[in-house]
């Protein structure tokens, strides 16, 4: 049975506890660029099982997730009360090749647009996060807080995943 949302929110927010979702998104640039150093390419496209996504397969997805970040950012605070359409990671990952993504490039992409994201949450006063929010497809009223909170506890659940396909010895190193 699938995770419901409720469920999936409630399992990564636990790995968040009371860490600073900004520090957390800060430090994952940094946190991926460590993790993939010295792995075999072989192995970045690997998958721990048929239906589990490689390690490219995660970095791909986490630049494409800071894609629609910024764009769900960007519309909560100029349009406070705007629809937030869901999107199908699974659709994206199988659709837009991301078995074929270079890992490194993927991260670049990642980095580039967290810089950009972080930046604005920085030029934004921290009561305009509770304020502003989106009314997400499938998931009903979000803020910008509850955002940045669910994008840093999204950032260590797939880091989670990467550590423990590196740890199985499917990321075997160079």
């Amino acid at each position: 049975m699938a995770e419901t949302f409720a469920e999936y929110r409630d399992r990564v927010l636990s790995y968040l506890g009371d860490e600073d979702p900004i520090g957390v998104q800060q430090a994952t640039p940094s946190q991926l660029e460590r993790r993939l150093r010295d792995v075999a390419p072989e192995q970045l496209i690997r998958r721990p099982a048929p239906e589990k996504w490689s390690i490219a397969e995660i970095v791909a997805h986490l630049a494409d997730a800071e894609l629609a970040m910024g764009w769900r950012l960007r519309n909560m605070l100029a349009n406070p009360g705007v629809a937030l359409p869901w999107w199908d990671q699974a659709v994206w990952a199988e659709r837009l090749g991301y078995a074929q993504q270079e890992a490194s490039l993927s991260l670049g992409v990642f980095r580039a647009l967290r810089e950009s994201n972080l930046r604005l949450l920085e030029s934004v006063p921290r009561a305009r996060w509770m304020e502003c929010y989106g009314v997400h497809e499938l998931r009903g009223r979000q803020t910008v807080e509850e955002f940045v909170r669910l994008e840093a506890a999204h950032d260590l659940n797939h880091l989670r995943q990467i550590d423990h396909i590196l740890n199985s010895g499917l990321g075997v190193r160079k």
